[in-house]
């Protein structure tokens, strides 16, 4: 069996000083380090919780931002194709006008010219058929009479 001697006693109460020693000087501060500490790691979970959560919030954000900024390109992209179409169809319209304008002018200078020409040669004609009759009839043919006789006459043969 065992022996219960003095020095069994003499450690029991040594065991039991110590004890009340150490907890009251050592074993409150190392409990209240050790809550300090876990204070601490639930704060920074708690902490490290609200970035990751304004984290994902500002991803979404990122992300909604981009997506209007496509959409934005898209749509400028959008307009400035409509823009360049509208543009080339008025550029093509412009130039068919132009273009029309210039054969309608050339056709009426054309016109114009043919005109010029038939009188041209008509005052020729005339020039020369009085000369002709002048010389026929031995005598110069002025008088307005004669003149509106002589062009009767030539219209017939033009």
């Amino acid at each position: 069996m065992v022996d219960f001697d003095a020095t069994f006693f003499a450690h029991v109460v040594n065991f039991i000083i110590l004890f009340a020693i150490l907890s009251k000087f050592a074993f409150k501060p190392l409990i209240k380090v050790l809550d300090e500490r876990s204070n601490r790691i639930v704060n920074d979970l708690d902490s490290a919780e609200k970035t990751r959560v304004e984290a994902e919030r500002l991803k979404a954000q990122y992300t909604l931002q981009m997506e209007e900024a496509r959409n934005e390109a898209a749509a400028i992209v959008a307009r400035a194709t409509q823009n360049a179409q509208t543009i080339e169809a008025e550029a093509r319209t412009q130039a068919q006008a132009e273009k029309n304008q210039m054969i309608s002018a050339a056709k009426q200078n054309i016109e114009n010219e043919k005109q010029q020409a038939i009188a041209d040669v008509r005052k020729q004609v005339i020039a020369l058929a009085t000369e002709i009759a002048g010389k026929v009839v031995s005598q110069k043919l002025d008088s307005p009479e004669d003149q509106a006789l002589i062009a009767r006459t030539a219209d017939g043969v033009l």
